[in-house]
């Protein structure tokens, strides 16, 4: 089983300034380095993002980020993603009115969620319902140790909560729900005619299932669907292509075939 999730490379044609996910980590003992080695080895960073080495965070950079409240750009299995971590709600609250534009996925430990998961359905509800098919998002993930124990407050949350006491079992998880939105973003784009980047998403979506699967995940049939769907654009685009050479090539003939004004 893979250590990390995080792969050397991120496609180049990535905007680091608007990445699609932001992670939001809200946990009393982020800083512990006895603590959460498998979510942390998850993550890497680049300063630079011409530069394609990409290092594990170590415990200075996650003191740095409770500590700064700045989101870090991030590999999450191999995609491109912010990072925010906290140990104060407060701020963690402040950074989902920053941020209430983008797909967040938000990690919170049990106890603290009990007290803030309320406060950020009720206001913020819309960072996780789908704003077409207006489905509610299961992304939030209270991380504990006693799933048991926390379940009767998480009850009426039911729809946007998912409950995890292993780290490899929430890093399967969250990699299965970033390639589901991208598989969904790749399938509207391809409806709507914009094959280019519906074949960038697909390619994203493919990278974060062969990752669910690295860590024991079962995709393998999406896999495929993404490899079939796939092959579908590739065609139309080619097709697209050569139609368009044969289009310029007939309207350049008609030029030469014109008779001179008079």
């Amino acid at each position: 089983m893979a250590d990390t999730l995080s792969e050397p490379l991120i496609p180049e044609d990535y905007d680091y300034k608007t990445p699609d996910h932001l992670i939001i980590w809200l946990d009393a003992y982020i800083g512990d380095p006895e603590r959460y080695h498998h979510l942390k080895k998850s993550f890497s960073s680049n300063i630079d993002p011409r530069n394609q080495t990409w290092t594990m965070l170590n415990d200075r950079d996650y003191d740095n980020l409770t500590r700064t409240h700045e989101a870090m750009p991030v590999s999450f299995g191999g995609i491109l993603c912010l990072l925010l971590a906290f140990t104060d709600p407060n701020a963690c609250y402040a950074a989902f009115e920053k941020y209430k534009d983008k797909r967040i996925l938000f990690i919170t430990s049990g106890s603290l969620g009990e007290h803030i998961v309320p406060s950020i359905i009720a206001n913020f509800r819309e960072v996780f319902t789908d704003p077409i098919g207006n489905d509610p998002y299961s992304t939030i993930y209270i991380f504990c140790g006693n799933i048991a124990y926390h379940k009767n407050w998480a009850i009426p949350y039911v729809e946007y909560i998912l409950m995890f006491d292993h780290e490899v079992e929430l890093l399967t998880r969250m990699t299965c729900d970033m390639a589901k939105f991208y598989f969904t973003k790749a399938g509207r784009l391809n409806a709507h005619g914009d094959l280019e980047n519906a074949l960038r998403f697909y390619g994203w979506s493919k990278r974060l299932y062969l990752q669910n699967e690295k860590i024991g995940g079962s995709c393998r049939s999406r896999i495929n669907e993404i490899d079939e769907m796939t092959t579908i654009v590739e065609q139309t685009l080619r097709s697209r292509k050569v139609s368009a050479n044969h289009d310029a090539q007939n309207s350049d003939d008609d030029e030469k075939g014109c008779e001179p004004c008079t």
